[in-house]
């Protein structure tokens, strides 16, 4: 009979060693802790070498980085722009991060592109540690290995997203909900976990919460050595989990929301507060949708039809709607090559995994902790049917990289019950070799040679396993450490390709072929070409004192003039282009004050922007007791109906400007800027009578 691990004496400081492991593991401490080292050398390698050739990675986060070193008050609310208009479109954790690198050792593609490296290697050794803790060094060693490797991961790694920090987070998180079924100090080890939670809330909004029902689960059934649950025994750890997660998540939108004086626009959101952003444009829109055909969200119509999505030309691989909602989405041409390398290895291990330890309370948590985790960011991604990239599915990889480690140390373990059961090692091998041949097929002549060494692998280490039914001399392990090697070996090969090129797509990542996706970076469309002269004009034809050099419809449009140029734009839509943060009357006081003079009106380069449509279906500003900065304050809702120049948003804006401006036309300009720059100087009475 298998040993199993006993259940915690509540000693804290008790090493994980000093337990009987599932696995006869050398004790050396050479043998212990050099398979992390080796992991962490992985990691580093994949999420580092050649990390600059991507110049400043997302330029829509390279700006508010910019934005965030030049006061401490963008730094607080994560404005996009130097002069304070607007905030991105998620909460500031993340930036604050890259603000701080950036403040220390400069402004560069190094300080900017570094933080997310190290976190995401960080979450490698994390992930490591937290299995080697419950199931040894080998399932650890599995299970960072495939994180290391998954393609997705080390595509968000290299780039400065919110992804590598709340990922980071979030497995800290899990971390501590284990621990605390091991600690009398459990409410300290669930504070941690709250607190991390709603860290990752403070990156990546509603996504942080998805996995919370598995930490939830984990403690319902980690919390009694037998399967008759106690709601006195679980109630009290999910009441401590769900404070503290509560209370950390809402605190930075609470003393937003509610900020006395001048703050930046809530970026992404129609009526100015971050409550509105987690629930509309980072919530509802996600999953229910966003129809730009008629400005309101509710579930989206069919892909062809998708208003402004669609015809932005992202559609598909890697796109802005990255695949179609059904319950195999993760295994599509637009996502499987992304995440779904073990996905059936780890599924099928899962459920192996959580019948060998269906008695031992502290494994079995761990293993409905990983499970519920990677079932539950799987199903959310998959049936999505609102804004959805590719890139999102990294979130899922800690989860597959634990099954996968914990499901090979399962089947080993059983085997010592009988030899036999090695041979469930065949389906779940057979399933995945299925799945990464199918997508590594839609990919001819991408990494061609590694196919056929990943099919020998396999079948030769499945030959040992099955060996070893019958010769109890040949080492079972051996057979296991072959399969996954194999398997390990494409997703490697496509992960690799992100450290040899520099076409990596930081507006929408996706590792290996570029299909769909091919180097479309924020700052294209209306500023590809001439930028710098125009950045230049800019700066020579504007006075000292102007607070912003230029104003657009949109932050994909400023993003590369202020993180390459530190040019001071004003995005009046936010990222999308279609935030209502200032009517014509409003942009008039900022023209008659002197803070702006010249427009752009050609935005270009895609986005959400609606054709010149109101704030809300009746033609009224959007609701809510905080509206837009004019002149430096906020101005009241005082009309529940409005005039054409009170109508929020860049479109109007943009009508007003070519009615009342001048279109500059000189020569010394690009070409594709001459006419669609419009100088307003002096003629801030003539946009406030629009």
């Amino acid at each position: 009979m298998a040993t199993s691990i006993p259940a915690p004496s509540y000693e804290d400081d008790e090493p994980a060693d000093s337990r009987s492991l599932p696995v006869s593991i050398s004790r050396d401490q050479l043998a212990t802790w050099l398979p992390l080292v080796a992991v962490l050398t992985v990691a580093l390698f994949f999420n580092v070498w050649g990390l600059t050739k991507t110049g400043y990675g997302n330029t829509y986060y390279a700006a508010a980085v910019r934005s965030m070193t030049e006061s401490w008050h963008n730094f607080f609310f994560g404005a996009f722009d130097p002069g304070g208009f607007i905030t991105v479109d998620k909460p500031p954790v993340f930036l604050w991060i890259d603000a701080l690198f950036a403040r220390v050792f400069g402004y560069s593609s190094t300080s900017l592109l570094l933080p997310s490296a190290i976190a995401g290697t960080a979450a490698v050794g994390l992930l490591w540690l937290i299995v080697r803790r419950y199931f040894g060094v080998f399932a650890a060693t599995i299970a960072g290995l495939v994180l290391a490797v998954t393609p997705i991961s080390v595509a968000v790694n290299r780039l400065n997203l919110p992804e590598p920090f709340y990922i980071l987070a979030l497995i800290g998180a899990a971390a501590c909900v284990l621990r605390s079924l091991e600690s009398r100090r459990w409410v300290l080890w669930l504070i941690v976990a709250g607190v991390l939670v709603g860290i990752a809330f403070n990156t990546k909004m509603l996504a942080a919460w998805i996995p919370g029902p598995a930490l939830a689960l984990a403690l319902i059934v980690g919390a009694s050595g037998d399967w008759r649950f106690s709601w006195r025994q679980y109630l009290p750890r999910v009441a401590v989990l769900g404070v503290a997660t509560l209370v950390v998540s809402l605190s930075w939108m609470l003393v937003v929301d509610n900020w006395p004086g001048d703050r930046p626009y809530i970026g992404g959101s129609q009526d100015n507060s971050v409550q509105d952003l987690i629930v509309g444009y980072n919530g509802l829109e996600r999953v229910e949708g966003f129809d730009n055909t008629s400005g309101v969200r509710g579930p989206a119509p069919a892909p062809a039809q998708r208003g402004g999505i669609v015809t932005t030309g992202r559609n598909g691989p890697g796109g802005i709607i990255a695949g179609e909602p059904d319950l195999l989405r993760m295994f599509d041409a637009a996502n499987g090559g992304q995440i779904a390398w073990f996905l059936p290895f780890a599924l099928i291990g899962g459920a192996v995994s959580l019948w060998r330890w269906r008695e031992n309370r502290l494994l079995r948590a761990s293993v409905v902790l990983w499970l519920g985790w990677t079932v539950l960011f799987g199903g959310v991604f998959s049936y999505t049917q609102g804004i959805y990239h590719s890139y999102y599915t990294a979130a899922l990889a800690p989860g597959i990289a634990a099954l996968a480690g914990i499901s090979a140390v399962a089947v080993l373990d059983l085997a010592k019950q009988h030899r036999a059961w090695l041979l469930v090692l065949a389906p779940m091998a057979i399933v995945t070799v299925a799945v990464q041949l199918t997508i590594a097929d839609n990919f001819d002549g991408f990494f061609d040679w590694s196919h056929p060494l990943m099919v020998a692998a396999v079948i030769a280490g499945l030959g040992i396993a099955a060996l070893s039914v019958v010769a109890k001399r040949v080492p079972a392990v051996a057979g296991v450490a072959i399969v996954v090697a194999g398997l390990v070996l494409i997703p490697a090969s496509w992960s690799s390709y992100e450290t040899a090129n520099a076409s990596l797509n930081t507006t929408l990542p996706q590792a290996g072929p570029r299909q769909g996706a091919s180097g479309r970076t924020f700052g294209s469309g209306a500023f590809d070409n001439g930028v710098a002269t125009l950045a230049n004009w800019l700066q020579a034809n504007t006075a000292e004192s102007t607070k912003w050099k230029l104003v657009v419809t949109s932050a994909q449009n400023a993003s590369t003039l202020i993180a390459r140029h530190d040019l001071p734009v004003l995005a009046l839509g936010g990222f999308s282009g279609r935030d209502p943060t200032l009517s014509a009357i409003d942009f008039a006081g900022l023209v008659s004050s002197g803070e702006v003079r010249y427009v752009l009106t050609n935005t270009g380069g895609g986005g959400r922007v609606p054709a010149n449509q109101p704030a809300n279906p009746n033609g009224a500003p959007p609701t809510g007791n905080r509206q837009p900065p004019n002149n430096g304050r906020f101005v009241p809702q005082t009309s529940p109906q409005a005039s054409a120049g009170t109508i929020r948003g860049a479109s109007s804006v943009m009508a007003a400007v070519q009615a009342s401006c001048t279109a500059v036309t000189d020569r010394t300009l690009p070409v594709e800027y001459r006419g669609a720059l419009y100088d307003c100087a002096g003629k801030g009475p003539a946009l406030a009578a629009r």
